[in-house]
């Protein structure tokens, strides 16, 4: 900061849009001494009557200037590179919402934070509202009796002209980076944010699912009409109806429902409507400036109120509505137009109807019985406590997860997901509805010693798959080396985790060293390397195997293994031919998949030096679910120590065989 009793200095990166919102609040904070506005960064040049030296970008802006503060409202992908290079120059930030588009760039941004120093106040301007004081008195006092809900309620409308005035308006990706612009996450993300915070919500790991169900009546990438519903561990569920599709525009609220009364907030206009024992009070609040708040507290050390580490909830909510397929069109006979050309927006029928009855039951649109619905538009999203992300060039290709979401029953275990193109495209699945213990890409065996880290039901000879009580877990150790581009990590194998149903089974422990490293191949094309390494500690003779080993036929899996997203106008192929059939229980160097995931064409490549390639088989399945898997054990036990190498190539566009055969040669 500057010398005490000096204004601290702040320069503005985003002028125009709701840049222009910001200036506002810098000019009255300077017309108070508070703040000098020394610079602006953005490539539309100078708003009318601003007279500060301006640049094209931050960058530049950085190297002639050294500002207390960075105040920063760009569009929503550049949020994160931006508020890291603003803290590496040594400045904090005050950063628009949504702090980030991903819950891994909200990880990654907040281990910069620590790093630096830095503080980060995020712009859920509702949260500046002296109203939640009052609230958290009432809840304290138990005024409303027991809390059964907290409803978050929007009914906003958009015309045409919202989705054209940028590129990035309505878009979910914009060239290859996640812009996660919708009406949950955007126009109405502050009845989220307030909702959550109201319900406390201060860590991931106070989240036990997210429920979306999302739609657009626009011709739009993103959603514009949505249900969310956040279950809490021990606390009722948040949740919210939000709609861009509404005939009018009528103010977004925050309602506590409790057993004697219910509080209804206006969070727009910091007004509160209390309703108890069939009494009716209203109250009007006043509310603190957030970039205010930011100056008392590197001036004084006053408690920021929106901390980027308190919108660890919200972001769980953005990557829940990313994590998962595109928008549900609605059914255009449900949409009404109103307006011309531009000026036009969509009204969904009897909209606010619906909105009532999904809050009313808490389950969404479609168990309401909307007519316009889809199970399509419904995903489930559970946390994932983040060990590291796969960074190239500033986009994360893949997040590397501890395991903590995976349930005792499906043996938990680290792996990676989502894995991504590099232009954003997931292919990637986890905790699939017909498979719960499949997730993402890991490296894993239904029959170590007997103990199961697969996770599910085991194969037993004579009477096929049956629960025995008989799972392990893999646990993340340390980090040997962490590198751009690399991680070398230890990792601990250990069960049965609880008793076993049945015969006694001796526990086993396995150490891992587990060599993981990436690099981008082309402009379009990753490759991940993995160089996987076993040994026994715990009895000194330890065997890996499964379903093969045990009497199954043609299903010897167990090895790296990937569950895909399900995808459209799939081709499979190998050295062996097409499809796979060609390939399943059979040794071959690599196997291509291609497909649409979600409507972007994407092509994987998984493969095995000769010296794997010659011994594990391969298990593919497409139709009923999708994945690919090496088999290490089809139908003979293999003894430890053990090392395994595999490549994986994730590419956007579908590649032939000779596009990636050399990248394979050269790896």
């Amino acid at each position: 900061m500057s010398p005490e009793h000096s204004p601290a200095t702040i320069a503005q990166v985003g002028a125009h849009g709701f840049g222009r919102v910001h200036l506002e609040r810098i000019t009255r904070l300077e017309a108070m001494g508070r703040v000098r506005l020394v610079a602006i960064a953005d490539p539309a040049g100078a708003p009318d009557g601003v007279r500060v030296p301006m640049y094209d970008d931050l960058g530049e802006l950085l190297q002639r200037h050294r500002p207390d503060i960075v105040s920063i409202a760009t569009p929503i992908g550049l949020h994160e590179p931006m508020a890291r290079a603003a803290m590496s120059a040594g400045a904090h930030v005050m950063l628009e919402k949504p702090p980030v588009a991903s819950l891994a760039e909200f990880w990654a941004l907040l281990r910069h934070q620590k790093e630096t120093g830095r503080s980060v106040q995020v712009g859920f301007q509702s949260l500046g509202s002296l109203a939640l004081g009052r609230i958290r008195d009432l809840l304290a006092a138990g005024t409303l009796g027991e809390l059964r809900a907290i409803h978050a309620r929007g009914t906003w409308l958009r015309d045409r002209a919202y989705y054209q005035r940028s590129a990035w308006a309505g878009r979910r990706v914009v060239d290859g980076r996640r812009i996660a612009d919708g009406v949950v996450t955007n126009p109405l993300a502050h009845a989220v944010a307030t909702a959550l915070a109201i319900a406390g919500v201060r860590h991931i790991d106070e989240i036990t699912r997210i429920t979306t169900e999302l739609y657009r009546a626009h011709d739009i990438q993103a959603d514009d009409t949505s249900f969310v519903r956040v279950d809490l561990d021990g606390a009722p569920a948040v949740c919210a109806a939000l709609t861009l599709c509404a005939p009018d525009q009528t103010p977004p609220t925050v309602t506590l429902v409790g057993s004697r009364g219910s509080a209804e907030f206006f969070y727009t206009s910091d007004e509160l409507t209390l309703r108890v024992g069939g009494h009716e009070t209203r109250e009007t609040f006043g509310r603190t400036d957030l970039l205010e708040n930011l100056v008392d507290h590197l001036e004084h050390g006053t408690a920021l109120l929106v901390p980027l580490a308190d919108t660890v909830g919200f972001t769980a909510v953005l990557e829940a509505t990313q994590d998962r397929r595109d928008p549900v069109a609605v059914d255009p006979a449900s949409v009404r137009w109103v307006g011309d050309e531009l000026a036009a927006h969509p009204v969904i029928e009897a909209i606010r109807d619906w909105i009532d009855r999904a809050l009313a039951d808490g389950n969404g649109f479609a168990a309401a019985g909307a007519p316009w619905t889809s199970p399509d538009a419904i995903a489930t999203w559970t946390p994932r406590r983040p060990l590291a992300a796969l960074d190239l060039d500033g986009r994360v290709v893949a997040e590397y997860a501890d395991g903590s979401d995976i349930i005792p029953a499906s043996s938990p275990r680290p792996y990676l997901h989502p894995i991504r193109t590099l232009a954003g495209v997931t292919v990637s699945d986890t905790h699939p509805a017909d498979h719960d213990w499949h997730c993402g890409l890991s490296f894993t065996m239904q029959d170590v010693n007997r103990v199961n880290f697969w996770g599910g039901r085991t194969y037993v000879r004579g009477q096929g798959y049956t629960w025995l009580g008989d799972q392990g877990r893999i646990e993340h150790v340390r980090f040997d080396e962490t590198a751009p581009g690399r991680l070398v990590e230890e990792l601990r194998w250990t069960g049965p985790l609880v008793p076993p149903i049945g015969d006694p089974i001796p526990p086993v422990e396995v150490r891992e060293t587990r060599d993981l490293s990436w690099r981008a191949l082309s402009p379009t094309a990753w490759i991940l390397e993995a160089d996987l390494r076993l040994e026994s500690v715990s009895p000194d003779t330890v065997h890996l195997g499964g379903p093969g080993t045990n009497g199954r036929e043609d299903a010897g899996y167990g090895g790296f293994q990937l569950r895909l997203r399900p995808s459209d106008g799939v081709r499979i192929w190998s050295p062996l031919g097409e499809g796979a059939d060609a390939v399943f229980g059979r040794h071959a160097p690599w196997v291509a998949w291609a497909g649409s995931f979600s409507g972007h064409e994407a092509t994987l490549v998984m493969a095995m030096p000769d010296d794997t390639s010659a011994t594990d088989r391969w298990f593919v399945r497409h139709g009923e679910w999708d994945g690919i898997g090496s088999a290490l054990a089809w139908r003979d036990p293999v003894a430890l120590p053990l090392r395994r190498r595999y490549r994986l190539i994730v590419a956007d566009g579908r590649l032939d065989t000779s596009a990636f055969l050399p990248w394979l040669a050269a790896s």
